[in-house]
C-alpha cells in the first residue's frame, strides 16, 4: 500500500510536470475541475474514497500552486511583451533552421512596420521581409558568430532607412535578435540638408564673382583714396573668404552625390604629392615663423586618386599651421612624414602631419570629423574656418578605403596618422 501510494504521488507529480510545460509553452489555460478529474483516471485515484481525501487534497493544493505559477508567468511575459510593443525600435526574434532558412519566432509593433503581411509567426522572413540585404546580414552573423551593424533601406510595403544590428543572445546559438532603429526622418533631413546647401552654394557663386571682380577694378584704379582702399581691401578678403566656403560646399556637394561609385584612382607617386604640398606651404610657414619640417621619403606608391590625396594633405597642413600659429611660444614646429611600413603581415604607407600647437581638449576628439564643427570657438576664433576641412579629409580618406589616426592633448600638439595599403615603385598596388 505504502508502494502504491508512493508511486502515485510520483506519477502525478510528473503528470502534473508535464502538463505544466504543455500549458507553459502553448500557452493555454486548463480548467481546474477537468485536470482534477483527468489526473484521478490517469493515477486510478477514486475521488469517492475517503482514504485518498488526503492525497486529493495535497493534490488540489500542488494543482493551485502550479496555476498560480502559470498565470503569475503568463502575466510577466505579457508584461514584458508590452514593453517590447511600447518600444520605438524594432525588435525581432529569429531563428536559424536547415542551412540558411531563418524563421520569425517574435517581432513587436515597431518591427513590424517593414512586414509585407501580417500573419508572420513561424514563416522564413524571406517570406515576410522583402530585404535580401537584412538576410545576408542575419546570416553573416550566424557565420562570423559575431554582433554585426548596418544601414538599410527597405521599399516594401514603404520607403524606410533603418539601422540594423543583429546580436547573439545567451540563450541558444541558433537564435539572433535584430534590433531596427528607423532613421528615415534623420535620412530626409540630410537630403535636404545636401541639396539645400548645393543649390545656395550655385546661386552664391555667381554674385561673390561679380563683387570680386568689380572690386578688383576699382582697387587698380591709383586716383582712390586710402580710406576707401582700405574698405575695397575688406571686402575683396571677405569675398574670398565666402568663396571658399562655396567652392568647399560644392566640392562636398560632388563627394556625398558619388559616395556610392568608385572614385577614379590610378597608381600614384605620393611622395612627389606630399612634396609639393610642402613646398606650397613652406613660404606661410616662414611668413608665420612656424618651422615646417619635411621627412618624406621618396619614391613610395600608391593607388589613389592624386588631386583628392593633394586636397587631404593640403587640408591638415593648413590646420595644423592655423593651431600651431595660436601657440604662445617662440618655437613652433609642423613635421610632414611620409614611409613605408612594411613586414610579413602588413604592407601601408603611412602619413603624418603633427603639430605642438594647442591641441585638441579630450572631450572634442570626438565630434572633429562633424560638419562644421569647430574646436572651442572661443580659442580658435581668429583662425577662421567653416568646419569643413576635416569633414571633407574624412570623406576622401573613407573612398580611399584608408584609416586616419587621431592623437591629441590640449597644450601639446596634434597629430594626424593615416595607413594606406601600398608598394613600391617595381610594385603593383
Amino acid at each position: 500500500m505504502i508502494i502504491y501510494t508512493i508511486l502515485t504521488i510520483v506519477l502525478i507529480i510528473l503528470t502534473l510536470a508535464f502538463i505544466y510545460y504543455y500549458f507553459s509553452m502553448r500557452n493555454i489555460k486548463g480548467n481546474y475541475k477537468k485536470l482534477k478529474k483527468e489526473i484521478s483516471k490517469t493515477v486510478q485515484v477514486n475521488i469517492n474514497n475517503p482514504s485518498d481525501d488526503f492525497l486529493l487534497h495535497q493534490l488540489n493544493n500542488t494543482i493551485k500552486k502550479l496555476k498560480n505559477n502559470y498565470e503569475s508567468e503568463k502575466n510577466r511575459r505579457r508584461n514584458i511583451y508590452s514593453i517590447l510593443d511600447s518600444l520605438n525600435e524594432g525588435v525581432i526574434l529569429v531563428s536559424l533552421y536547415e542551412g540558411d532558412l531563418i524563421k520569425v519566432d517574435f517581432a513587436n509593433t515597431s518591427s513590424r512596420k517593414i512586414f509585407t503581411i501580417e500573419d508572420y509567426i513561424g514563416r522564413s522572413l524571406a517570406e515576410i521581409v522583402d530585404s535580401h540585404n537584412l538576410i545576408d546580414l542575419i546570416l553573416k552573423s550566424y557565420k562570423r558568430n559575431e554582433e554585426l551593424q548596418e544601414e538599410i533601406l527597405f521599399y516594401s510595403p514603404e520607403k524606410r532607412y533603418y539601422n540594423c544590428t543583429v546580436k547573439s543572445p545567451s540563450i541558444d546559438e541558433k537564435y539572433k535578435i535584430i534590433i531596427l532603429t528607423d532613421i528615415t526622418r534623420e535620412k530626409n533631413f540630410e537630403s535636404l540638408r545636401k541639396e539645400f546647401f548645393t543649390i545656395m552654394s550655385h546661386e552664391l557663386r555667381t554674385p561673390l564673382t561679380v563683387i570680386n571682380g568689380y572690386v578688383e577694378n576699382l582697387l587698380m584704379d591709383e586716383s582712390i583714396d586710402k580710406y576707401y582702399k582700405k574698405m575695397l581691401n575688406i571686402i575683396e578678403d571677405e569675398t574670398a573668404r565666402l568663396t571658399r566656403l562655396v567652392n568647399d560646399l560644392l566640392d562636398l556637394g560632388r563627394l556625398e552625390k558619388n559616395i556610392n561609385t568608385e572614385m577614379s584612382m590610378e597608381k600614384v607617386n605620393i611622395s612627389n604629392i606630399a612634396t609639393k604640398s610642402y613646398n606650397f606651404f613652406s613660404m606661410l610657414a616662414n611668413e608665420m615663423d612656424i618651422n615646417l619640417i619635411s621627412e618624406i621619403e621618396e619614391d613610395i606608391y600608391i593607388k589613389a586618386n592624386d588631386d583628392r590625396i593633394l586636397q587631404v594633405i593640403y587640408n591638415l597642413l593648413d590646420n595644423a599651421l592655423k593651431f600651431t600659429s595660436l601657440k604662445k611660444s617662440t618655437k613652433k614646429n609642423v613635421w610632414i612624414r611620409l614611409y613605408q611600413e612594411k613586414n610579413e603581415e602588413k604592407n601601408e604607407v603611412v602619413l603624418e602631419i603633427e603639430d605642438d600647437g594647442i591641441g585638441i581638449p579630450s572631450k572634442e576628439i570626438q565630434k572633429i570629423y562633424d560638419m562644421f564643427y569647430r574646436v572651442d570657438k572661443s580659442r580658435t576664433r581668429q583662425i577662421g574656418g567653416f568646419g569643413l576641412g576635416l569633414y571633407i579629409v574624412k570623406t576622401i580618406l573613407d573612398k580611399h578605403n584608408a584609416r586616419i589616426y587621431l592623437e591629441s592633448e590640449e597644450n601639446n600638439g596634434t597629430l594626424f596618422k593615416i595607413n594606406f595599403k601600398g608598394g613600391n615603385a617595381n610594385e603593383s598596388v
